[in-house]
C-alpha cells in the first residue's frame, strides 16, 4: 500500500458572476443625474405639497425654516430662499451623492429601486427636519405624504440615470 491517498478530483467551484457596468462618473453621468434630480424633485411636489394643500395640512413655516442658515450670510430666512434651497438640494446635492453611494445601495436589480433605497435614507432627515408639530392626523399625513413623496422622487432620480447614463459601479 502506498501512502497516497486517492482522491476524485472536484470541480472547480463557480463563482456567480455580478453583472455590473463599470461606467466613470463623467460629465453626461452628472447632467444624466442632475436632470433626475429635477425631474424627481417636480414629480414629489404633487404628493409632498400638493395634496396635502388641498387637505390644509402643509405649512409653510418648516419651510422657512429650512432657510434659516441663511441668516450666517445676512440674509433674511423666507419661504422663497427656502423653497430655493430645496430644489438645489434636490437637483443638485442628492443626485450627486447618489451617484457616489448608489452602487452600494440595494436591491442588486433592478438597479433603478436603488434611487427607493437611496431616498428613503434621506427621508429619515427630512421627518425631524420639517416636523409640522401638530395634531396627530396631521402627523400622520405628514409622515405618509413625505415618505410617498420621496419615493416618487428617489423613483425617478434611479429610472432617469440608469436608462440615460447608468448607475456607475464603483471598484472597491
Amino acid at each position: 500500500m502506498s501512502g497516497e491517498t486517492s482522491e476524485t478530483p472536484t470541480p472547480a467551484v463557480d463563482e456567480e458572476l455580478i453583472e455590473s457596468v463599470t461606467a466613470p462618473i463623467t460629465g453626461r453621468v452628472v447632467l444624466a443625474a442632475m436632470s433626475g434630480g429635477l425631474l424627481g424633485t417636480v414629480a414629489m411636489l404633487p404628493v409632498l405639497v400638493g395634496l396635502p394643500g388641498l387637505l390644509g395640512l402643509f405649512q409653510t413655516e418648516p419651510v422657512t425654516r429650512f432657510a434659516g442658515f441663511a441668516e450666517f450670510f445676512g440674509l433674511e430666512p423666507t419661504v422663497t430662499l427656502g423653497i430655493a434651497l430645496f430644489g438645489f438640494g434636490g437637483t443638485v446635492v442628492l443626485p450627486l451623492t447618489f451617484l457616489v453611494v448608489g452602487a452600494f445601495l440595494p436591491p442588486e436589480t433592478p438597479r433603478y429601486l436603488r434611487g427607493a433605497t437611496f431616498a428613503t435614507a434621506f427621508w429619515f432627515g427630512f421627518l425631524p427636519a420639517f416636523w409640522p408639530g401638530a395634531g396627530l392626523l396631521t402627523t400622520a399625513a405628514y409622515v405618509a405624504f413625505s415618505l410617498a413623496g420621496h419615493w416618487v422622487y428617489g423613483l425617478t432620480l434611479g429610472i432617469v440615470l440608469t436608462r440615460t447614463a447608468g448607475l456607475p459601479q464603483h471598484e472597491v
